[in-house]
C-alpha cells in the first residue's frame, strides 16, 4: 500500500510538471487608439475601476499574477479571458459603432447591477477588483453620460 501511495505520488508530481510546459499564448497586446483608455471618454477615477474590475478579462492587455504562470491555473485564466473579450473587448472600443458603444455601456452597467461583474472568482483574486456602492453609482453615472453624450453625437452626423 505504501509502495501504491508513493508511485502514485511520484506519479502527481510528474504530471504537475510536464503540465507546465504547455502554457497558453498570454495577451498582451499593443494598446491602440481604438482602446477605450486612449478614446479620451474615460477619466482618472473611472481609468482605475475599469483596470481594476474590468480590463484583465475585457481587453487585450492582462496583467498577469505569479500564479497565472503555474498550470493549471494559467488554463482557467486563459479562459477566463478568451471567454471575457469574446463578450466585450474594451481594445476595439473605437472600431464600435456608437449605438453599439451604447448597447455595451448598456450591457455593463445593468451585469454591475445584477452582481455578475466581475466575476466572483476574478474578485477574490484580485481585492481590488470588488466594486463599491461609491464605485457602482460612478460608472453608472459616467456610463449614463458618456451614451447620452454619443447620441448627440449620432443625431448631429
Amino acid at each position: 500500500m505504501k509502495k501504491f501511495f508513493r508511485i502514485f505520488i511520484i506519479l502527481l508530481i510528474a504530471i504537475f510538471v510536464v503540465i507546465q510546459f504547455f502554457q497558453p499564448e498570454k495577451n498582451r497586446g499593443e494598446i491602440t487608439k481604438a482602446h477605450l483608455l486612449e478614446q479620451g471618454v474615460v477619466d482618472d477615477e473611472m481609468k482605475t475601476v475599469l483596470k481594476n474590475a474590468c480590463l484583465d478579462c475585457h481587453s487585450n492587455q492582462t496583467t498577469y499574477l505569479w500564479y497565472h504562470q503555474i498550470a493549471p491555473v494559467s488554463w482557467m485564466i486563459n479562459q477566463h479571458i478568451t471567454d471575457g473579450k469574446a463578450e466585450l473587448n474594451l481594445s476595439e472600443w473605437g472600431n464600435w459603432e456608437p449605438l453599439d458603444q451604447i448597447g455595451a455601456l448598456d450591457k455593463m452597467a445593468d451585469e454591475i447591477k445584477s452582481n455578475e461583474m466581475p466575476l466572483k472568482p476574478y474578485v477574490l483574486m484580485h481585492p481590488k477588483a470588488k466594486l463599491t456602492e461609491e464605485q457602482k453609482e460612478q460608472f453608472y453615472a459616467w456610463a449614463e453620460k458618456l451614451s447620452e453624450e454619443l447620441l448627440i453625437k449620432m443625431i448631429n452626423e
